[in-house]
């Protein structure tokens, strides 16, 4: 007898918080949204047009022509992940590089091509980082579960973006393990130094080549629709700025004539070899200087307009002059694109 009545109220106890429950939960889990209405929704914003990679995306994701909220909060979640994983391995990559800088020997940590490598590899993580930081505040600002087509299509561009940066910066990680690897060599080896600081003086021949052609064409009066002052401007900026370049890799020769006396071999001739590449340089830019001076009087009005921009060149002066060793020669040449910018300077 007390079983029978027991029963019915088990029962009852059971089922009843479900059917109160599950309904909504349901109601939530299963929202779903035509991905037509998504890609006609989409559309009809008057901010933006609908992108259909966007689109693509949101379809790759989609079953039977819909979108559910669950597949949204899944994508929102991988990529919480994904960048989360990416920013585990940067951190990974810093430690390694800190690692690497521990384990010389002072004298050599704080030579100008050793640290050069370290800024140049610091300054790529710390892009990394910025990259990463900036996609996380995209998912943040992310709904993870739209409750409208519109709402679907933008959480969808916002989650791409963040994607796209995300795997910019492990493929860019991936590159720079390799660099790490190449690196560790070098600051071993000490025949890797040396063919890669002659790697390093021919790649800066290209502002000398450049310059000839300039003053080539000044002195022959072949400048084509390049204003000849103009070519006389750029002439300059790239003329002064291998002044910089001779600075560095004096200091960049005599720092590693030091570094091999102290390994086993003998190098006298390889630095030899690089010394006489350095003054081939160093005379076609003395070579270069003279005929600058020269070619201004084929300037029709060069002693005006030269004044009408002194202050100008004055204070690209003054800037690089503030350079020391090592130099971070991309913010050079960005100083150089805007002193073009700033003047107007057009070569064709």
């Amino acid at each position: 007898m007390v079983s029978s009545m027991r029963a019915p109220a088990t029962a009852f106890e059971s089922t009843k918080p479900v059917s109160l429950e599950r309904p909504a939960m349901s109601d939530e889990r299963e929202r779903t949204f035509d991905i037509a209405t998504v890609r006609e929704r989409a559309a009809a914003r008057d901010d933006n047009d609908a992108a259909e990679h966007v689109l693509a995306a949101i379809e790759d994701r989609a079953e039977d022509g819909r979108i559910t909220a669950d597949a949204m909060a899944d994508w929102h979640r991988t990529c919480r992940e994904e960048r989360q994983s990416t920013a585990d391995d940067v951190a990974a990559a810093a430690d390694r590089l800190d690692g690497i800088r521990t384990s010389l020997d002072p004298a050599d940590r704080e030579g100008n091509q050793v640290q050069a490598r370290f800024d140049e590899y610091g300054d790529h993580l710390d892009a990394m980082r910025s990259e990463l930081s900036a996609a996380a505040d995209r998912l943040a600002e992310t709904t993870a579960r739209p409750e409208s087509p519109v709402a679907v299509y933008e959480a969808a561009e916002r989650l791409r973006q963040s994607q796209g940066q995300i795997h910019e910066v492990a493929h860019g990680l991936h590159h720079l393990d390799e660099e790490f690897d190449i690196f560790e060599t070098w600051l071993d080896d000490p025949a890797a130094r040396i063919d890669d600081l002659g790697e390093e003086m021919a790649g800066f021949e290209r502002y000398l080549d450049n310059t000839e052609n300039l003053l080539s064409r000044l002195e022959t009066g072949q400048t084509g629709t390049t204003d000849p002052f103009d070519a006389w401007l750029a002439a300059y900026h790239l003329q002064r700025m291998m002044t910089l370049v001779f600075g560095e890799l004096r200091t960049d020769i005599a720092e590693l004539e030091t570094w091999l006396e102290r390994q086993e071999g003998e190098y006298e001739e390889e630095v030899a070899a690089l010394r006489d590449q350095f003054d081939a340089l160093a005379e076609r830019h003395d070579g270069c200087s003279k005929r600058l001076d020269a070619a201004a009087v084929e300037v029709e009005g060069f002693e005006r307009k030269r004044a009408e921009v002194a202050d100008s060149l004055d204070e690209f002066e003054s800037k690089l002059d503030e350079y020391e060793p090592p130099v971070d020669w991309a913010a050079v040449e960005g100083l150089v694109q805007s002193q073009f910018d700033e003047l107007g300077v057009e070569v064709r």
